[in-house]
């Protein structure tokens, strides 16, 4: 991941960070004190979720996985991780990793982003034990849209990846 998109993650985090502090002044300013509870404890569990992914044993990884989260938002899709692992004894060049998964991220996003997709949901697991980490990424089809180019991103990462596309019945593609 280059100097400019790290640049772009931090100021995407700085402004979301600035809106959470001021819907909770607002909430507070109504005097509704049960909402902003309940709008602290979201944000804190949504930071517990990704703190996991800041504290991967692969940093280029782990700034890859946060701009791909930030990309996804930007467009409405919401990126579920499960970290089972923290990626240690990873025999892959952390660099190399990358630039596989930010193909592949970036080709789901691509697919679910027109804005007429209803279900954008992606989740996203990696598990396994040192040196055997296997990842899972799920998501529902786009109707008439063949994901042709996010299986090509996957053949080519060589990657112990589990690609589930399910179609509407949800049924796997």
């Amino acid at each position: 991941m280059d100097t400019a998109k790290m640049l772009e993650l931090l100021s995407v985090q700085r402004h979301d960070f600035l809106n959470h502090l001021q819907i909770i002044s607002g909430l507070l300013q109504l005097n509704r004190e049960a909402e902003a509870r309940e709008y602290i404890r979201n944000v804190v569990r949504e930071i517990v979720d990704l703190s996991k992914i800041v504290h991967l044993a692969v940093p280029e990884v782990a700034a890859v996985l946060l701009w791909a989260h930030n990309r996804a938002a930007s467009h409405q899709i919401e990126f579920v991780f499960d970290v089972q692992t923290n990626l240690i004894g990873c025999t892959e060049p952390g660099d190399q990793l990358a630039a596989r998964l930010e193909d592949i991220f970036n080709n789901i996003i691509d697919y679910l982003a027109p804005p007429e997709i209803a279900h954008r949901k992606v989740t996203i697991g990696i598990t396994g034990n040192e040196g055997n980490h296997v990842w899972q990424i799920s998501f529902n089809a786009v109707p008439n849209a063949h994901p042709g180019r996010i299986k090509e991103s996957v053949r080519r990462a060589g990657l112990k990846l589990e690609l589930n596309i399910a179609d509407c019945n949800n049924d796997i593609l």
